[in-house]
């Protein structure tokens, strides 16, 4: 049972908040989520690149499935489309669609 939380904690963003920041702030490009971990975390393409999970550094398979996870998350709640591309989803941010009420318009 928690009682409190440093608020420091609680500032720090997460992977969620970091991969939907990324997509926002480009909305003119698609993902993969291999993507997302070279262009958001600083993973180095060559670490990741052709190999199997078993021969990535220690951490890398549980940061791709948690951003993956946070993608399928995201496009649940309607914020990214997902597309198939070649062999891999992409992802890219949904651009907020506005409805006007007949009795909005004055």
């Amino acid at each position: 049972m928690k009682i409190k939380i440093p608020i420091k904690e609680l500032e720090r963003e997460d992977v969620y908040d970091k991969v939907e920041e990324a997509l926002m702030k480009d909305p003119e490009n698609a993902y993969t989520t291999m993507g997302i971990m070279v262009e958001v975390f600083g993973v180095k393409p060559q670490e990741v690149k052709n190999k199997p999970f078993s021969d990535w550094k220690k951490g890398l398979p549980t940061m791709y499935g948690r951003i993956d996870r946070c993608l399928k998350k995201l496009k649940k709640e309607g914020k990214v489309n997902q597309k198939k591309h070649g062999k891999a989803w992409v992802y890219w941010y949904r651009k907020p669609e506005y409805k006007v009420r007949v009795g909005d318009i004055k």
